[in-house]
């Protein structure tokens, strides 16, 4: 059975969408077969691969289909038997499809910017995740800096917040700046390491982003 990682949280625009696309991207190159699951209304994420089903040239296939309501649940444990990886970019609010999803993952990915509204939201989920572990015990939740400052303190004030919520919600260590090149080639449909000039701070944040998180989904 296949790993099962859910971008997540409860607001919208926190890039959420946009990493669960570079984490496929990376896993699609590391050899693994990959399925991208766009279970977001906005959608996104469909719209990410239709932009990349028009690119010219060898590109790591990602397999993108739409799933929206409670039936994610049972769909994602179906899929699972079949792909290696199963990436899901879920809604920006607490709905009953992220929630099934949720019932079946592995890991809740939680992207933060480093102030603002975003933030106050880190109660919401944490009851959340605490919610969902009454039938999945083994999900684990990491939360992370996206679009972090170049210099400053609020990332750590941020990653200090996730702190006051250790015991459900788990601080990686790794911050995903706030940078172009990311934004730029997700509009073209393409993972930050595919552009044509990748930014190397950018595609060295998110390969340790990848890094991270499969370690912790392939943990005990």
């Amino acid at each position: 059975m296949g790993k099962i990682l859910i971008a997540g949280g409860i607001k919208g625009g926190i890039g959420k969408s946009t990493l669960a696309a570079n984490l496929a991207v990376l896993a699609a190159r590391a050899g693994q077969e990959v399925l991208l699951v766009d279970a977001d209304p906005q959608e996104t994420t469909a719209t990410w691969a239709a932009a990349r089903s028009e690119q010219r040239g060898e590109l790591a296939p990602v397999t993108t289909v739409s799933i929206i309501g409670r039936q994610i649940r049972d769909e994602l444990r179906r899929l699972s038997e079949k792909y290696g990886v199963v990436i899901v970019d879920a809604g920006a609010r607490d709905t009953s499809t992220q929630r099934a999803a949720l019932s079946v993952a592995s890991l809740l990915l939680l992207p933060f910017p480093p102030r603002g509204p975003d933030l106050w939201t880190l109660d919401a989920v944490a009851q959340t995740v605490s919610d969902v572990r009454s039938i999945n015990e083994g999900l684990r939740a990491i939360a992370f800096v996206n679009r972090a400052d170049p210099i400053g303190s609020d990332n750590a004030e941020a990653e200090a917040a996730f702190a006051e919520h250790g015991e459900v919600i788990e601080a990686a260590p790794v911050r995903i700046g706030n940078r172009k090149g990311i934004a730029t080639s997700h509009l073209m449909g393409l993972g930050a390491c595919e552009a044509q000039r990748p930014d190397p701070k950018a595609v060295a944040e998110l390969n340790a982003l990848f890094r991270y998180a499969f370690s912790i989904s392939d943990a005990p």
